[in-house]
Order: C-alpha cells, then sequence, then structure tokens
C-alpha cells in the first residue's frame, strides 16, 4: 500500500486560502482608500466651489447693502419733503383761509351803521373790535357773519357805550372762529360772489 502524504498539500491550500483572503482585505482596504480619497477630493471640489459662492454672495450683500442704504436714505428724503408739501399746502389753505374770511367780513359791514377799528388773528381765532350805531346793527353783523361759510362759532365777546363826535355809541368786541368750508360750500360762495 502506498500511503501518501496530504499534509503539505493542505498546508499549501490553507496558505492560498490566507494569501487570497490577505489579497482581497488588501484589495479592500485600497478600495476605501481610493473611495475615501475620491470623497475628499470631491468635498474639497464642493468645499471651493461653496466658498466662491459665499464670497459672491458677501459682494452682492455689500452691493445691496449700498443700495439698501441710498434706498432708506431716499426714503427719509421723501418723508421730509412730503412734510414740507404738507406745510406749504396748509399755509395756502390758511393765507386763502384768512382773505376768504376778511373778504366776508369786509362784505356784511353795514355803510354807516357800523365801523371796525381792528382785526386781530390768531391761528384760527379771529377779534374784530368795532363801533356802531345800537345793539340792533351788531346783531345784525353777527348773523351776518354766522351765515358765513368762512366764520363760525361767533360770540359777542364785550359791548360797551363809548362817546365818539358828541354821539353816543356803541363798542363791541366779537371773537369768532376761521372755518374751511367744504368744497359744495365753497363752490356755491364763489358763484355768489361772481354773481354780485
Amino acid at each position: 500500500m502506498i500511503l501518501i502524504n496530504l499534509l503539505p498539500v493542505r498546508e499549501i491550500q490553507k496558505r492560498y486560502a490566507a494569501k487570497k483572503q490577505l489579497f482581497g482585505y488588501a484589495g479592500v482596504f485600497v478600495l476605501v482608500l481610493v473611495l475615501i480619497g475620491a470623497v475628499l477630493y470631491w468635498q474639497k471640489g464642493t468645499l471651493t466651489d461653496t466658498k466662491q459662492n459665499l464670497t459672491t454672495l458677501q459682494n452682492q450683500l455689500a452691493q445691496h447693502q449700498k443700495e439698501l442704504a441710498e434706498i432708506k436714505k431716499l426714503e427719509a428724503d421723501k418723508e421730509t419733503l412730503l412734510r414740507q408739501i404738507e406745510v406749504i399746502d396748509k399755509l395756502k389753505q390758511s393765507s386763502s383761509l384768512t382773505v376768504h374770511a376778511l373778504d366776508e367780513v369786509s362784505r356784511f359791514v353795514p355803510s354807516q351803521r357800523l365801523w371796525l377799528e381792528s382785526l386781530n388773528q390768531n391761528g384760527l381765532t379771529l377779534k374784530v373790535k368795532g363801533m356802531a350805531l345800537d345793539n340792533r346793527t351788531i346783531a345784525k353783523f353777527m348773523d351776518d357773519l354766522k351765515s358765513s361759510a368762512y366764520i363760525g362759532d361767533v360770540a359777542l365777546s364785550g359791548a360797551s357805550m363809548k362817546t365818539f363826535a358828541g354821539k353816543n355809541l356803541k363798542a363791541f368786541e366779537i371773537s369768532c372762529n376761521l372755518v374751511t368750508p367744504s368744497n359744495d360750500t365753497e363752490d356755491t360762495v364763489v358763484n355768489q360772489d361772481v354773481n354780485q
């Protein structure tokens, strides 16, 4: 009978399997290293792109900040101009109101029965001082002022007897408020003025 020693073959097979396994692990290790390198390379590229995008966005932000500051300055200038226009409109309206009110007062003064000594305006308050022949003339003058679209809250502040040129006359003081009429009332007043 022949005896064959199979131990070296098994040992060789074991060594071969161990080498194969070692090469497999080494291959996997190299593959993992290659994958890690690829991921790192990709991340580095992404990081570079992100940094470039960030720089671009920061530059755009700085440019937009300048534009935003300019827009805020323009809005502040606009607000200032609007306030100035509002003040000018109020002054125009106030001066126009004063002119109309004085025209109304002069129109309602009965000739040879009532004389005005002074007119004082403080804001929208108008004080009228004068002399009249009698109380009825003062009352009619006050009623006429009340009918005006530009004058309101007419009140007699005081009345007294006063001698002037040898005659006893009634000195009076009337206070009233200047009123801005509505557009319909103003159109009616203007039409009345044109017709007269």
